[in-house]
């Protein structure tokens, strides 16, 4: 009777792991179509730049808190 609900048990944690391992797999796939992503607008960015008459705006950034030490 033991071994049969550790077994249960076991299938469910299994069955578990299989649910997150494919989440996993997705993720990463999803992380890659966006790392693709930037390094392209990236690429575009550092194209304009690299022009005689770059039409590329910085965006104000908000202060930073000083570090500290």
């Amino acid at each position: 009777m033991r071994l049969r609900k550790q077994i249960t048990k076991l299938k469910e944690l299994r069955a578990a792991d299989a649910e997150e391992l494919t989440q996993l797999r997705a993720d990463v796939d999803n992380l890659v179509g966006a790392l693709h992503q930037l390094q392209m607008e990236n690429r575009q960015l550092r194209q304009q730049l690299a022009r005689p008459d770059p039409r590329v705006r910085v965006l104000p950034t908000q202060p930073r808190p000083p570090a500290r030490h």
